[in-house]
């Protein structure tokens, strides 16, 4: 400790939670020291351990993965990835902290609480081990500390090749011409099967459980065709969609059917149903975020699901996998968080079950136990957003300075009763506290901050900020919100929805040098990255009745910075030539049946206008139209395709 005159903190960890736990413990006056296991900050953002896979970003936008007094450039992309948010968290500690608080290299051993006290033992890289005395405790190691493996995967003695957790994924490359079995159906299992698509020979994806996988960015209203599409924290983060401004903490039969219609809706009834759609649509939705993992499952057998956890390589349904020592197992089983440092008896006061990772710890509010003063938890929930990590650390910052209120012991004790319901529901929800926007404001309550409804209907830090909202955030998310009606992001949408799809189609030729009618499948299949192919096979009847076959191919690129999609030519060896042209998408008012984009080219003497009609269900297109209109020295002809998707058996 550095100032004895100064109360104390001891926080646990030197991530997200730690890092703003400390900087609001700082800000009311309290010495914060925040011990930390590795050798720099960031948690599962530090770059030094890698705990993410190299093409991680978050999961929602940055808007949301923000400090309400920190905000992220303009210029920084929407989701950021792992060493943008690492970046982000070291300028936002060298900005609001001192140096000398961080303790790194330190395992904490033992917390007690002894004479009003906590007692903190620690050893450091030396081996040393040392004791000091702290007002009060954080825990703040993270939900996410230890890998979990279950129960029912204990022996797998059997399995010769290579077995990693999927915090031991980092690349792609890792899998090259590998057969992979992934075991999991948490986000890290469909984030990383997309992501090694496109190097493993094989994947096979057993799954406890049904889910439904949706992207970055989804339609804000699923059923209208010409529906903007938004970051997805901006369509389920509104207060406008609420039937109550507090969290609900349990949900019926109901409840849950509406849930699952509403991301039926999102998904157009596209996805493999026997795979990953529950057929008991009363059961609670387990929900996944993943750009490209439905998609690579349209290129199946590459990704299959299988109902139910690995045991010895034999599922529970009597299902064997035959494997070999050149196969990979990843589990993508999760983590749970860690308190060995805490004695037996404390244990038991939190009614501590280790392998329990919905709900292992009984507290108030996720935060405080009434029989344990002056120790708070933050961070210490299943899907700990940024936003809650924040209002729960100025919670406890008031409470431990004097500025606010604590809780009175029968409050708590009401919210341990409640916690405790919360864990012994069946069926067990996602997340235990899944009501993120409710949370959000309930905090906002304890913490006395009220704000305007008309800010922003969109829940996002900022709007919880001490002195008011920062105006160029909203302006950034107003400005993006417009862009979205403009065109923004479609041509995403579309370059995702095309990706290893199949297609019938139907196109109508009139004029110059002849009319005619053609009948032919195409499909879209990966290249490389941000690239498809495109594959048409058709017969073309003429009007003089002569049939001819006919063959095409193109290649889609897709620009994710500037948000374009471009069509080349292609040589012989099915690699791009020259640029055809680029899609360039309208606004909204353009058309009421879906999103249109034109495009033109210049062929020696002909002329091509290019213009397109996107259809979409939900965040996939259910029809598109390509019409080409033709003029030159010999041509001049109207050429209008529609295309209708292949169903998935």
């Amino acid at each position: 400790m550095t100032n004895s005159s100064k109360k104390c903190v001891a926080i646990i960890g030197a991530g997200v939670s730690g890092l703003i736990s400390a900087v609001n413990m700082y800000k009311v006056g309290i010495q914060p020291i925040v011990f930390e296991q590795a050798s720099n900050i960031g948690g599962i953002w530090n770059i030094d351990i890698k705990p993410c896979w190299n093409s991680m970003t978050t999961n929602i936008s940055k808007f949301s993965t923000t400090l309400s007094d920190f905000s992220w450039s303009k210029n920084m992309s929407i989701f950021p990835n792992q060493r943008d948010v690492y970046q982000y968290l070291s300028n936002y500690v060298q900005q609001s902290l001192p140096n000398n608080i961080f303790r790194f290299n330190t395992q904490v051993l033992n917390i007690t609480y002894f004479n009003h006290k906590w007692i903190v033992e620690y050893s450091t890289k030396l081996n040393n081990k040392l004791s000091e005395q702290y007002d009060f405790v954080i825990v703040a190691s993270g939900f996410c500390n230890c890998s979990y493996i279950p129960k029912n995967i204990i022996d797998h003695s059997s399995f010769q090749g290579t077995l990693i957790h999927s915090s031991n994924y980092h690349s792609p490359e890792q899998v090259y011409n590998k057969r992979v079995i992934i075991v999991g159906a948490s986000m890290s299992a469909v984030q990383i099967a997309a992501d090694m698509a496109t190097t493993a020979k094989h994947i096979i994806h057993i799954v406890p459980h049904s889910f439904w996988s949706l992207p970055r960015f989804i339609p804000l209203i699923p059923n209208d065709p010409v529906s903007p599409f938004l970051p997805i924290d901006f369509v389920l983060f509104r207060q406008s969609k609420r039937i109550s401004k507090e969290e609900i903490l349990f949900r019926n039969k109901d409840d849950y059917k509406k849930l699952n219609q509403y991301y039926q809706l999102i998904t157009g009834n596209n996805q493999k149903s026997f795979y990953l759609i529950d057929n008991n649509d009363e059961k609670p939705p387990y929900m996944t975020i993943s750009d490209m993992y439905a998609e690579w499952n349209r290129a199946a057998p590459l990704i299959n699901e299988r109902p139910d956890w690995i045991l010895s390589l034999i599922l529970n349904n009597g299902t064997t996998i035959e494997t070999s020592s050149n196969d990979i197992l990843i589990l993508c089983t999760g983590y749970q968080p860690c308190f060995d440092f805490f004695s037996k008896d404390i244990l038991e006061q939190l009614s501590y079950i280790p392998n329990d990772t919905f709900c292992p710890i009984i507290l108030y509010r996720c935060t405080f136990h009434p029989s344990l003063p002056n120790l708070a938890f933050i961070g210490m929930q299943r899907g700990p957003l940024w936003p809650i990590i924040e209002l729960q650390s100025r919670w406890v910052a008031g409470i431990f300075s004097g500025l606010l209120s604590t809780p009175s012991i029968i409050q708590q004790q009401i919210g341990l009763n409640m916690e405790r319901r919360i864990r012994d529901q069946q069926p067990r929800p996602q997340y235990p506290h899944g009501d993120f926007v409710g949370i959000i404001n309930d905090l906002a309550k304890e913490i006395l901050v009220t704000t305007s409804s008309d800010t922003n209907d969109i829940v996002i830090p900022t709007q919880y900020r001490i002195n008011g909202p920062d105006q160029s955030v909203t302006d950034e998310m107003n400005s993006i919100c417009e862009e979205a009606n403009n065109g923004r992001f479609i041509a995403g949408a579309v370059f995702r929805s095309l990706h290893e799809s199949k297609w019938t189609f139907e196109r109508t030729l009139k004029g110059k040098p002849s009319d005619g009618i053609v009948h032919g499948q195409a499909q879209f299949n990966f290249s490389q990255q941000n690239e498809l192919i495109y594959k048409e096979q058709g017969k073309l009847i003429l009007s003089s009745q002569e049939i001819l076959d006919i063959t095409q191919k193109y290649i889609y690129i897709y620009d994710e910075n500037k948000d374009l999609i471009t069509v080349y030519f292609v040589d012989n060896n099915d690699k791009r030539s020259s640029i055809f042209h680029t899609i360039s998408f309208q606004s909204k008012q353009s058309s009421n049946i879906g999103w249109i984009a034109y495009g033109e080219h210049l062929c020696n003497q002909d002329h091509y206008f290019i213009s397109y009609l996107f259809i979409f269900n939900g965040i996939n297109l259910s029809q598109f139209e390509i019409t080409y209109t033709v003029k030159g020295p010999a041509k001049d002809y109207i050429s209008k395709t529609i295309f209708q998707p292949i169903k998935i058996e």
